[in-house]
């Protein structure tokens, strides 16, 4: 392999802004202007299709906070956000973004001359595009990694065994709880015992009368 320019500039640390786990921030030792950044993933991507969803939401994010700094330190007018991918990145093909801090008069030009397509020159590459862009923002699943030494449950109870013991539960459940008409005839007692009560002390108080 080609030895690789970014790699060696994430070995080196020369013109360190910031680091951690998955990039470097650097100033470059031939800026494009006075206030460029280069934010470079410490792994050998070539192509932005072979960065995961959450290591590209860093690097950007990373290239945002740096054209904020950009803004508020330098006093930009502006920012640019770059970067290549595939074939076109030079230099070792190693995915990075560059931020480039812009003033007026700067006489940085990264303007291009639109061209008119055709109309079904033009249909015909949309709908081959969007095609692919229905996905956009449906999150990739991760592969899930199966631990082959994670312990085995001994037994695994089926549908079928578990329903014998929930019918047993709720059983249980029945039995401690007095069924309806249970309640209903000890109401019915007790109202039947309250007048017998009743009579009875009334029978008492008038054989006392002389």
């Amino acid at each position: 392999m080609t030895e690789c320019k970014y790699c060696g500039l994430v070995e080196n640390k020369k013109n360190l802004l910031y680091e951690d786990d998955s990039l470097v921030a650097i100033v470059p030792e031939k800026p494009t202007t006075k206030g460029h950044i280069m934010v470079v993933s410490k792994k050998h991507h070539t192509k932005i299709q072979d960065i995961d969803d959450k290591e590209l939401q860093h690097l950007f994010y990373a290239a945002s906070f740096g054209a904020t700094a950009l803004f508020e330190n330098l006093e930009a007018h502006g920012t640019n956000i770059i970067f290549n991918t595939g074939s076109t990145i030079q230099e070792g093909g190693h995915f990075h973004i560059d931020v480039l801090a812009r003033k007026s008069g700067d006489e940085l030009n990264f303007l291009w001359k639109p061209k008119k397509l055709p109309d079904p020159e033009m249909d015909e590459v949309q709908a081959r595009i969007k095609d692919k862009c229905d996905m956009i923002g449906v999150e990739k699943k991760e592969k899930e990694v199966i631990d082959l030494d994670k312990k085995k449950p001994e037994k695994i109870e089926s549908e079928e065994e578990k329903a014998p013991q929930e019918g047993k539960e709720e059983e249980e459940e029945k039995k401690e709880l007095p069924s309806e008409e249970e309640q209903r005839y000890k109401k019915v007692e007790k109202k039947d015992e309250e007048p017998e009560d009743k009579e009875s002390y009334l029978i008492k108080q008038l054989r006392r009368v002389p």
